[in-house]
């Protein structure tokens, strides 16, 4: 079909988020997916393409190995989700530290057991505090290790508007990610969501969160494993300092409305460089 349309005179701009060249060994049905074969007809569709875009430049280093003409356009999401004030109090009720993700990356998730763990059972004045996971069943939660009445799992969400809404009650947010090739090349996604509603995030110190936390501003980077638990329990104990780091990083979210990158879509969509400038 792609190059039917080439064929037919068809403008044709080909997305790609991941780096599928590099899929980790530990995902093992994409490495099945994305076998020789189907790496060969993507090659061969993107050599087709008029552009191929995608959403970082580590990946676009990757993809220019095969597109002569690669553009970076990053993620973004709908502006009106900025418009949503917080309670970064929580008095009266549980502080929700939250994961969140996918069967495909739920391997990244064993980075943080331990800390989440011991701050479920932390004895946080006003409700203590309760672990959120959402994207995963809760017998993968527990098969992970994550356990105990504090822990629930939510399972997979559809649409966008009922996962922000899910997320939106996190009162911490961590994303722990093993230091890949293929996490290298992504974009720092939850990055993006914990900052459009202004929930501290705690990452993981690798490339792309490197790139867009300032460590202690606008959230925290974890080097070594004990240092989840620590920057949990330092967010736990101090809503001043979840509100500071929430602010500052929701303070940066504007630029990251898909509001602000209609004329870089504008530009890949039609051709024209006047779009683009």
């Amino acid at each position: 079909m792609w190059h039917k349309l080439k064929a037919e005179g068809k403008r044709l701009v080909l997305d790609l988020d991941d780096d599928y060249f590099h899929i980790d060994p530990s995902n093992t049905h994409a490495r099945q997916v994305w076998d020789i074969d189907m790496l060969g007809r993507l090659v061969a569709n993107m050599q087709v393409a008029d552009l191929v875009t995608c959403c970082t430049e580590p990946l676009a280093a990757v993809l220019r190995n095969y597109a002569p003409d690669v553009r970076v356009i990053p993620n973004g999401l709908p502006a009106q989700y900025l418009g949503h004030p917080r309670d970064y109090e929580a008095e009266g009720r549980p502080l929700f530290v939250g994961w969140a993700g996918t069967s495909s990356t739920v391997a990244e998730l064993p980075e943080a057991v331990r800390a989440l763990n011991r701050i479920a059972e932390y004895p946080r004045p006003g409700g203590g505090v309760q672990v959120r996971i959402v994207g995963i069943t809760p017998e993968h939660a527990m098969s992970l290790g994550l356990r105990g009445r504090r822990v629930g799992a939510l399972g997979w969400v559809e649409r966008l508007e009922h996962y922000l809404h899910a997320v939106g009650e996190f009162d911490v947010w961590c994303a722990p990610y093993r230091d890949v090739a293929f996490n290298r090349a992504k974009f720092a996604t939850k990055f993006l969501e914990s900052s459009i509603l202004g929930i501290p995030l705690i990452a993981s110190d690798i490339e792309p969160y490197r790139r867009v936390i300032r460590h202690g501003e606008t959230g925290f980077l974890v080097k070594r494993e004990h240092e989840w638990g620590k920057y949990l329990k330092l967010l736990a104990d101090d809503p001043g300092l979840r509100q500071q780091i929430g602010m500052a990083a929701r303070g940066e979210a504007s630029g990251s409305i898909m509001q602000a990158l209609h004329v870089q879509w504008e530009a890949a969509l039609t051709g024209s460089l006047e779009a683009a400038a």
